[in-house]
């Protein structure tokens, strides 16, 4: 049975997956050095472990983009993407996931 969307920001759901999926491609294509620079300078906080290098990112991409009520966690298969107990998850670029893992 296909799943109709309940409101707005259901309808908005593509574009805020096509806005996160680029950045996460922009961020993926930085070395170690760029990508903590660039999440730090994003977010204005330097990380002390794994908890605040996650807290970290998911910040950076908060601030970056208008998620239209679409909230945003981390899973073991990547970046996941929750509303009205509707979840779509992306995967990470391998220099996220190292700087995630420390």
């Amino acid at each position: 049975m296909t799943v109709r969307p309940h409101d707005l920001t259901d309808l908005l759901l593509a574009p805020t997956l096509i806005d996160l999926d680029d950045v996460l491609e922009r961020l993926g294509e930085l070395n170690p050095g760029e990508l903590a620079f660039e999440l730090i300078l994003a977010t204005n906080h330097e990380p002390r472990d794994a908890a605040d290098r996650a807290a970290v990112l998911l910040e950076s991409l908060r601030v970056r983009l208008d998620l239209h009520r679409w909230e945003l966690g981390l899973t073991d298969r990547g970046l996941s993407v929750e509303h009205s107990g509707r979840a779509v998850v992306l995967g990470l670029p391998s220099n996220v996931r190292d700087y995630l893992a420390g």
